[in-house]
């Protein structure tokens, strides 16, 4: 029995079964919306699925290993036997999932996926535990119980009971108490309510305060890879509670999904921001519209009609029934662990009435804890991206205070490096870095190096980029009574002076000090874009910068994918049909540099330090340096970019 720490959850299962993912009185629904034109290929996948036999994949059964299909064809026959009432159906596959779970080592799928496949394994029992409850008997209850629990202590990061990871950030804030062990605990109810109380206690207690807070600002703080695949998680559990109970668990700004629209380019490409996997993993089933699983969960709970144009408009079947290897880092799966799958759209589809929203307004500021604002003319095929960033978020955030991007026709100013994997210096010493990004780096020259780190066996030096503070957090944050406070205490980088936003441009200014207050009294900059002058609109970035030595050297970054092409102090970047054409307008007589191409594709202070890795689309060329020639604590940056079209 689990010792919960936690007063007992307002929201308790009902007595009704089945309860996970829908209820017995859903059934009529359910089923009279599987001719729906929304849920006709969902439909069809299913069916594919049921008809599927085990013996096609008996070497990884055999093995002990997870298979995503297995884990599918688990959900869809359970569902098939449930929906169709059928005796020898629900025998049929309760035995298959017998002899798979007996089968199935948490201790022998050694790779990184360990939580993630033990977790859906779990997931899916589950399912058919609660779907197939009343053909079960009381030993096989007990003994699917025993077993999620023995792959649970064996397999979960956050551990079992989940006591464990950060609840700001890390991988507690996907699929393993969300929605793997919350299913297990809601399927497992009559027989074990401890495992409800824990699991639902730690929600209710750290997550539920922690997230009206963190996703008030309408744009994941773990940007658009792993801010949308964690947001799934997040959906699902609201989905689960919802469907149980008709109680929503969190506050329903987890439910926005807008700031998705703000991060697709015209491309179909996210904006490459923090630890971005988009770009360079799936042989590019995930590169365009990556967005597309988490649309599908926000318009199932709200019914915004935007949401789910979205969603049917990037719609392709990989997405649902991933069958390719290859997409990702792990070669055993596709999206790892099944958030998404023809089942799970026939249940959740159409449960709330469609409505149809006001239109996107051009500019929309992203408040606090993010301060950002986003530009975005479809007409124009641009966008225009200004961070702040008054709060460092920890996970798989770079350290960016006052990054902007700019596409226009394709990506002109981007984020620099290749994102595949911790523990490596280009990791640590260039792609998360300052420098790597259009900010502004400050640097003591007499300062070489900022400590050690030692990763995967390998030690090696953090260069000095003179970049922004590095936040060490103070606590683990594990069961802290106030998260936010925790987190804004050790983790605040900037704050949002003033921000203007309307269709004809935006403008955002903060002052960044905190995050240089390692090397400077006093760092403001301001950045605005307006799209009535020239063709299709100029961007300016003014910067004051008060450091605390003159002898301190002052970079202002640019970073392309092509080549520019520098006369005096006329910069012009072209990449596919866009052209910027920057002007240096301060400091005076500045010195212009542009560091790329070859070895020098990616350096920080001159240093190379190169990826393993480079087929990430947007690497980048390098980079170009704008610094004063003079000395002098104060310095002012003013560089106007002007966006044009090229002809191709």
């Amino acid at each position: 029995m689990l010792n919960s720490p936690y007063e007992k959850p307002y929201i308790t299962p009902p007595a009704e079964h089945p309860r996970v993912m829908f209820r017995e009185s859903d059934k009529k629904r359910i089923i009279g919306n599987f001719a729906h034109p929304e849920n006709r290929r969902a439909y069809e996948l299913w069916q594919r699925i049921c008809k599927k036999d085990f013996r096609q994949f008996y070497d990884d059964i055999g093995a002990g290993r997870y298979n995503l299909m297995v884990c599918l064809m688990i959900e869809a026959k359970a569902f098939e036997a449930w929906v169709e009432d059928d005796d020898q159906k629900a025998r049929d596959i309760i035995d298959n999932t017998k002899k798979i779970v007996e089968l199935f080592s948490s201790d022998r799928n050694i790779n990184l996926m360990l939580c993630r496949h033990t977790g859906h394994i779990v997931f899916v029992v589950s399912l058919l535990y609660d779907w197939l409850y009343k053909y079960l008997t009381q030993e096989e209850k007990l003994f699917f119980i025993a077993k999620c629990e023995q792959f649970l202590e064996a397999g979960m990061e956050v551990g079992y009971p989940p006591v464990k990871q950060r609840n700001t950030h890390s991988h507690s804030h996907e699929a393993q108490y969300l929605r793997d062990m919350l299913a297990f605990s809601i399927a497992t109810y009559d027989e074990r309510p401890d495992i409800y109380n824990f699991i639902v206690g730690r929600i209710i207690a750290d997550l539920v305060p922690f997230y009206k807070f963190s996703f008030s600002t309408e744009i994941h703080n773990q940007g658009p890879s792993y801010g949308a695949y964690r947001h799934v998680s997040v959906l699902w559990a609201q989905l689960l509670f919802y469907q149980m109970s008709g109680q929503k668990i969190f506050d329903e700004c987890v439910e926005n999904a807008d700031g998705y629209y703000y991060l697709t380019r015209a491309d179909g490409e996210s904006l490459r921001i923090g630890d971005d996997c988009n770009d360079d993993k799936g042989g590019g089933y995930v590169v365009k519209h990556p967005f597309t699983v988490v649309h599908f969960f926000a318009a199932a709970l709200t019914g915004n009609a935007a949401y789910k144009k979205y969603y049917f408009e990037n719609y392709r079947d990989e997405v649902m029934v991933p069958t390719h290897y290859g997409i990702d880092l792990y070669k055993d799966n596709t999206y790892g662990e099944g958030l998404y799958s023809p089942v799970c759209h026939l249940v959740f589809n159409l449960i709330t009435q469609t409505f149809t929203p006001k239109p996107y307004e051009k500019a929309r500021y992203f408040k606090y804890p993010a301060g950002i604002t986003i530009y975005k003319d479809e007409v124009k095929n641009t966008t225009v991206y200004m961070k702040i960033g008054e709060l460092w978020c920890q996970g798989h955030e770079h350290y960016d205070t006052g990054d902007f991007q700019i596409y226009h026709n394709g990506i002109l100013v981007s984020s620099s490096g290749a994102y595949y994997w911790y523990g490596c210096e280009h990791f640590y010493n260039y792609d998360t870095r300052t420098s790597s990004h259009n900010c502004l780096t400050i640097r003591d020259p007499e300062v070489k190096t900022l400590g050690q780190i030692t990763e995967w066996g390998k030690t090696f030096d953090y260069i000095n980029d003179g970049g922004t503070r590095m936040p060490k957090p103070t606590t683990d944050y594990n069961l802290e009574p106030d998260l936010a406070t925790a987190w804004q205490r050790d983790c605040q980088m900037a704050k949002v002076l003033s921000h203007s936003e309307g269709d004809n441009g935006a403008e955002i200014v903060g002052d960044l000090t905190q995050a240089y207050s390692h090397t400077c009294d006093k760092v403001i900059r301001k950045m605005s874009f307006d799209a009535t002058l020239g063709t299709n609109g100029v961007f300016t970035v003014e910067d004051e910068v008060t450091a605390k030595s003159e002898d301190f050297i002052k970079c202002f970054h640019l970073h392309t994918m092509e080549e520019p092409k520098i006369i005096g102090n006329e910069i012009t970047i072209t990449h596919k049909g866009g052209e910027l054409r920057c002007t240096v307008i301060e400091p005076k007589d500045a010195s212009i540099t542009a560091i790329g191409g070859g070895d020098n594709r990616f350096t920080t202070v001159g240093i190379p330090v190169p990826s393993d890795k480079t087929e990430n689309r947007e690497c980048g060329w390098g980079k170009i340096i704008i610094s004063p020639t003079d000395k002098a604590k104060t310095h002012r940056f003013k560089v106007r970019m002007e966006i044009l079209d090229v002809e191709l």
